[in-house]
């Protein structure tokens, strides 16, 4: 288990990142509300690998169909997988998670990779 401080100051990190990627940060940058936004994100990747919710009123996530709007292409998918498997490095280095708990999240990240390709390639 991955307590929900430390998924939400992974979803933080990341998200720093991101923003300033020269591939996909674009995607980021139109992000109105960063407040709202990172701890709603965290709040799904808490219920991903904990299954359990910190804010009820996030729900319901409708992840699939929000990212089809913004016409993600294939690389920047793998590219976003990268950076989080990147992001997840990190926090391995600074002993706050292990390489397990990495292992289950990418899991998670593969499988919604997975899916988003089906959904938007086939």
């Amino acid at each position: 288990m991955i307590s929900y401080p430390l998924i939400l100051d992974i979803t933080e990190s990341f998200y720093t990142t991101a923003v300033k990627d020269i591939l996909i940060g674009y995607h980021f940058r139109v992000i109105d509300d960063f407040d709202t936004h990172i701890p709603r994100i965290a709040d799904f990747w808490n219920l991903q690998l904990n299954s359990s919710i910190n804010d009820r009123a996030n729900l319901p996530y409708d992840l699939f169909n929000t990212h089809l709007a913004l016409k993600i292409n294939k690389g920047e998918i793998f590219r976003w997988e990268k950076l989080f498997a990147e992001n997840l490095d990190l926090f391995i280095t600074k002993n706050l998670i292990t390489e397990d708990q990495k292992d289950i999240w990418m899991k998670k990240v593969s499988f919604f990779r997975e899916k988003l390709l089906m959904m938007l390639f086939t």
